[in-house]
């Protein structure tokens, strides 16, 4: 019963700038939550501390809201923290928290549905993907992105299709960090590769865009090729997306389900490790991943005899 009752603790989650706002936000958010439930104070009463609502309470305890400085103080004095470490912690936290987030600079074109991933990604440790039509964005060119999304956004003005673009192909950034890169393994059916998008020329400078960096980041990006032979296994028919975290006893995995109109995310330990569970399963049945730079290279010259 005593370890029950162990305090929590939010020293062991670093301060790491480039993780992004919405990771410390996360953070203490759930770091908050714990204390109130350690402390056994109901939503209703904490949510009167700071003036408000349970239901505003509920959005900061999972991070979709913002986290004052003065609110995090006069709720962690309600729930008894005492300790001064663990207090100075947590306005290093809320001090990053307020820091833009990743998508911000390109707020007038981000996709809603797209933010929440946007803006987490950069603190992953490990990003899986499947995409079953195209190119994913974090590995597209300027034109391919253009082209996508012009294709998905008609009447889109010209001014916001460049943001996403400039959104789109600045993603990959996080893969060349210094510090605690994410790596990114990403499974395309075969069909992306023979899928014209634009022109002949567009596919092979897209293809050769991907073999450029392969080289440039061999441990760090890793693609597989999923060939028609996978079957149901890759009959997922949309695009998912998992993270996983470097605090991960902080930052529980996140799962991002595309939609044509939108997106769902998924945070529950039973459905990420679900979807953790269909991408494994994909990856295995998928095209060795020694095999991608072949693949790749006999696809390139398909499309440069296109081109003539």
């Amino acid at each position: 019963m005593a370890a029950d009752r162990q305090a929590p603790s939010i020293l062991g989650f670093p301060h790491r700038p480039e993780w992004g706002a919405a990771a410390h936000r996360k953070a203490l958010a759930g770091h908050l939550r714990r204390c109130r439930e350690h402390a056994r104070i109901g939503t209703r009463q904490a949510a009167r501390c700071i003036d408000t609502s349970d239901s505003t309470l509920s959005r900061m305890e999972n991070g979709l809201a913002a986290l004052k400085r003065a609110d995090v103080k006069r709720l962690v004095d309600e729930y008894g923290v005492r300790d001064a470490e663990e207090r100075q912690r947590m306005a290093v936290l809320v001090r990053e928290a307020a820091q833009p987030d990743a998508w911000q600079p390109y707020a007038h074109a981000a996709p809603s549905a797209l933010r929440q991933l946007l803006a987490m990604e950069p603190a992953a440790r490990r990003i899986v993907s499947y995409e079953p039509q195209l190119v994913p964005g974090w590995l597209q060119t300027a034109e391919y992105a253009r082209i996508v999304i012009r294709a998905a956004n008609p009447t889109m003005p010209a001014e916001e299709v460049e943001g996403r673009v400039q959104l789109r192909v600045q993603r990959i950034a996080m893969l060349r960090r210094q510090t605690d890169p994410p790596t990114l393994l990403a499974v395309m059916d075969s069909e992306v590769f023979q899928r014209e998008v634009g022109s002949p020329g567009v596919m092979h400078r897209q293809i050769e865009h991907l073999l450029k960096l392969l080289e440039e980041l061999p441990y760090r990006l890793r693609l597989h090729v999923a060939p028609l032979t996978v079957g149901a296994a890759g009959a997922i028919g949309h695009p998912v997306v998992h993270l996983r975290f470097f605090a991960e006893n902080y930052l529980p995995d996140m799962v991002y389900l595309e939609q044509y109109e939108g997106a769902l995310y998924r945070e529950k330990p039973s459905e990420t490790e679900r979807y953790q569970a269909v991408l494994n399963n994909l990856v295995g049945v998928a095209n060795p991943i020694e095999q991608t730079a072949t693949l790749l290279q006999q696809a390139l010259i398909e499309w440069r005899k296109r081109c003539r």
